[in-house]
């Protein structure tokens, strides 16, 4: 299956939209469009390709290794040609060795500018290989005597201020967390992973997989925060009685 197809079906499968995709992968929606749409040429460069390409493919879920090597074939990617070089017909020494000294020493130079211009191209393709987006780590919730790692709500302990316990269903989403207006979590989080949260005055969620996760304020459950794939934000109060409302 052509690259391009692969990627698309795997996202409408998924019912990803492009926003949830740039916030998770950090891939601008454009560049994954080109993916779809194999316009590679629309990337900046045959690394950042290859690097987008991988790091798409693998939030799919995908077969990677097919999926660039489909890629390696469809792109020609085949090593650099090696420097030609012409091989110096010796000259007679008597009466002309300086010449041939001459000769010898600009052959070297070209040879070693050469090399250097081919190492030099390599080591700077390396050099620039993009950052590959990564989950920012967060110490989790530590669930004792709960075998299925779900937060124990029936019986909440006093609060004093907001407390909000988010735990994620089923696929990743990625999530910004701000409390008393200083941003205290910001990354994706796994499927089965609980994130839990203290404010004294407020919190604020901006959501990007919203109906991956659930929801609990002081206690109290409010279920999924919306659809799969979509973006939401929600503030809660100290002082307001927590509700789905989306806002």
């Amino acid at each position: 299956m052509p690259i391009g197809e692969a990627l698309r079906n795997a996202r409408l499968k998924k019912d990803y939209s492009f926003e949830y995709l740039e916030e998770s992968t950090k891939i601008r929606t454009k560049y994954l469009k080109a993916l779809e749409e194999e316009k590679f040429d629309v990337l900046p460069g045959p690394v950042y390709a290859k690097a987008f390409l991988r790091t798409y493919a693998k939030f799919l879920e995908l077969d990677t290794e097919e999926i660039m090597q489909e890629y390696n074939m469809l792109t020609n990617n085949n090593p650099a040609p090696a420097v030609e070089t012409k091989e110096i017909e010796p000259v007679s020494i008597s009466g002309g060795s300086k010449k041939w000294r001459y000769l010898a020493a600009g052959a070297a130079v070209v040879a070693l500018l050469a090399f250097n211009a081919f190492y030099d191209s390599n080591k700077r393709a390396e050099d620039n290989k993009p950052e590959l987006p990564q989950t920012v780590q967060e110490n989790t919730v530590e669930q004792k005597g709960n075998s299925n790692n779900s937060p124990q709500l029936s019986t909440p302990q006093p609060v004093q201020g907001v407390r909000v316990v988010l735990k994620v269903n089923d696929n990743p989403s990625w999530m910004q967390v701000v409390a008393d207006g200083n941003t205290i979590f910001s990354g994706t989080v796994a499927p089965g992973e609980m994130k839990d949260f203290q404010a004294e005055e407020k919190i604020f969620l901006h959501v990007g997989n919203a109906g991956a996760v659930e929801v609990n304020v002081n206690g109290k459950n409010l279920g999924r925060m919306g659809a799969l794939g979509k973006v939401e934000k929600k503030t809660f109060t100290v002082d307001d009685d927590p509700n789905m409302t989306r806002g």
